[in-house]
C-alpha cells in the first residue's frame, strides 16, 4: 500500500504502517516543549491538552479529542507541551504518513494549520529572546577585555572607569544608550558589577568570562582544582 493513499483508520493498517499505542493515566505527558518529534499521534480514547509550558499558569491552547491529530507541525522539536485529561489511549503514526492521514480531512488538516502558526510564533519568540541574551554577552566580553587591558596595564583590572564613556561603549557594541543601560542593570542585578567613582567595578570577573565565554580550558581547570583545593582545606564540623 503506497503512503500517498490515505490511511484508513483500523489496527491492521496501522500495524502495516509500524504504529504503536500508548496508554496515558490522567495527567501524564505525551510529550514536553523541546522534546525531538519522533512520530505524531492520533487520539483513540479521552482527551489531550495542548498548552504553553513558558506562558503564565500554563493556560490550555487547545484539546485533541477521540480522532483528532496531536505533535503536528514543522519543527523537529515539540513546541508545546500534550498532557492527558483523563485515562487516553492514542496511536503513534510515523511522520512520513503525515500527509495521507489527513488527506481529505479538513479538521485535521485545520489543526495542521494552527500547529504550524503556533511553531512559527514559538520560533519568532525564540529568535527574540536569544537576541536579547547576546548583546549581554557581548557586554560582559567587552568588560572582560577592558579589564584585561586594565591589568596589562598596571591598573586595577575590577575597576572599569570613565576613561570609557558609554557613547563609546554604545557605539563599540551597536547598542544604543538606554539598551547599554538596561544591560549593565542586569549585570548589577546579578551582581556581576557594581557602579563605582563614575563608572562600573566588576563584582565577579570570573562569572563575567563565563557569561562572555571567554574561560579557556586552562582557566577552568586551574579555577576547578582551587575549588577543590578551597574545599578540601575547609575546617569540618
Amino acid at each position: 500500500m503506497s503512503v500517498q493513499a490515505r490511511l484508513p483508520v483500523g489496527p491492521r493498517v496501522e500495524s502495516q504502517i509500524g504504529s504503536a499505542t500508548r496508554l496515558l493515566a490522567p495527567n501524564e505527558f505525551l510529550f514536553r516543549t523541546g522534546e525531538a518529534k519522533t512520530c505524531f499521534y492520533r487520539v483513540n480514547s479521552g482527551a489531550v491538552c495542548l498548552y504553553e509550558q513558558n506562558r503564565p499558569e500554563h493556560p490550555a491552547i487547545d484539546f485533541a479529542f477521540p480522532g483528532d491529530f496531536v505533535g503536528l507541525g514543522f519543527l523537529e522539536t515539540h513546541a508545546c507541551c500534550a498532557r492527558a485529561v483523563t485515562s487516553t489511549k492514542v496511536t503513534c503514526l510515523p511522520l512520513e504518513a503525515l500527509a495521507s492521514a489527513i488527506h481529505d480531512d479538513y479538521t485535521a488538516q485545520a489543526k495542521l494549520d494552527d500547529a504550524i502558526e503556533r511553531e512559527f510564533e514559538y520560533r519568532r519568540a525564540a529568535i527574540v529572546e536569544a537576541g536579547r541574551r547576546v548583546p549581554l554577552e557581548r557586554l560582559a566580553a567587552f568588560l572582560v577585555s577592558l579589564s584585561r587591558t586594565n591589568a596589562h596595564e598596571g591598573r586595577d583590572p575590577a575597576v572599569i572607569g570613565e576613561s570609557c564613556p558609554s557613547v563609546f561603549a554604545a557605539g563599540y557594541l551597536g547598542l544604543g544608550i538606554e539598551d547599554l543601560t538596561a544591560l549593565l542593570l542586569e549585570l548589577e542585578h546579578r551582581r556581576l558589577i557594581e557602579p563605582y567613582s563614575g563608572g562600573v567595578r566588576l563584582k565577579d570577573i570570573d562569572a563575567l568570562e563565563e557569561l562572555a565565554g571567554a574561560v579557556t580550558p586552562e582557566r577552568a581547570r586551574h579555577r576547578h582544582a582551587a575549588n577543590r583545593t578551597q574545599v578540601s582545606g575547609a575546617p569540618h564540623a
